[in-house]
């Protein structure tokens, strides 16, 4: 049995919608009848890591509570080190559109995804998805109503297949690398249900499951 952890949703984002976004895409993976998704709060994060799932999902934003004073953020000292250290022993890990985004530029979590969310113009925009860089054309994009994700990125140390493009700008969209035993995948598609639920978006997050399960 392939076992998948995820943490889902935060303030500005539907656990629910995520759940089928996901749960879409690891329905177009061979064999996932075999695959089990178990869903945790990050109150239960620390402990579903210590049961050693072949793959920990993240798509929350690291603020708990962004539009009030004080504001909680959930990554912990603690759990920032056991995140990375589940990487280096062999586990893989998805930051999936929020779950690259709020959270402390030098913390070990974000210095393993080697980037981060910047920030996205407001509301949603006609944002165009590229597999190949600069090509806007064929089976090599396709558009969406998405918010589009700016982000900051070491793209001499990961491997960049995905791009987006809007009225705004242009900026990465999808990276990947190994990290000590394991692997790392950040892809920023997208922010609703409809979104998520996109043929082509959904064909993406399934590859990148894939490669993500795929062992060393």
């Amino acid at each position: 049995m392939v076992k998948i952890a995820a943490l889902l949703g935060d303030f500005y984002h539907s656990a629910p919608d995520a759940k089928a976004g996901l749960e879409a895409a690891v329905a177009k993976l061979p064999n996932n009848e075999n695959i089990q998704i178990k869903y945790v709060s990050h109150e239960q994060l620390s402990q579903a890591l210590d049961e050693k799932p072949d793959l920990f999902i993240n798509a929350k934003m690291d603020q708990l509570n962004p539009k009030e004073d004080p504001v909680h953020t959930w990554l912990t000292e603690e759990l920032d080190q056991k995140l990375v250290n589940y990487a280096k022993e062999g586990g893989s890990i998805l930051a999936w559109h929020a779950g690259m985004a709020g959270y402390q530029v030098e913390s070990a979590y974000i210095k393993m995804l080697l980037g981060y969310f910047d920030y996205h113009p407001p509301g949603l925009q006609e944002v165009t998805y590229l597999l190949k860089e600069g090509e806007e054309t064929g089976n090599n994009s396709f558009t969406i109503m998405d918010e589009q994700y700016f982000v900051v990125c070491d793209q001499s140390k990961t491997e960049v297949d995905l791009w987006s493009t809007g009225v705004h700008g242009d900026s990465l969209a999808g990276w990947q690398h190994r990290f000590g035993k394991g692997k790392v995948c950040c892809y920023t598609p997208a922010h609703t249900r409809e979104g998520m639920l996109n043929q082509d978006v959904s064909w993406l997050l399934a590859q990148r499951l894939q490669w993500l399960l795929e062992k060393l």
